[in-house]
């Protein structure tokens, strides 16, 4: 019995380690700027920017973690690095 416990350990392992990598989203990084607006729609995050500070902002996705890391008036991508 032990030694089938010591064989399915290193499975248990590689199964936790993709089910987590699976679970981190990546979605790219939007323009430099200071952010200007947060939207939430569902389990969906998004991040409004200025780069230019002229009025053409621009909304793009996010994870969860980056939105909440960055608030209004913030410099992004700055706010996600710290």
């Amino acid at each position: 019995m032990r030694r089938r416990t010591l064989t399915l350990a290193p499975v248990l392992v590689a199964v936790a380690a993709l089910a987590l990598a699976g679970c981190a989203q990546d979605f790219g990084h939007g323009p430099e700027g200071r952010v200007t607006e947060k939207t939430k729609d569902g389990k969906k995050f998004y991040l409004v920017v200025d780069p230019t500070k002229e009025g053409k902002e621009e909304k793009f996705r996010v994870s969860k973690y980056d939105y909440h890391d960055c608030n209004r008036g913030s410099k992004y991508p700055k706010c996600i690095d710290d």
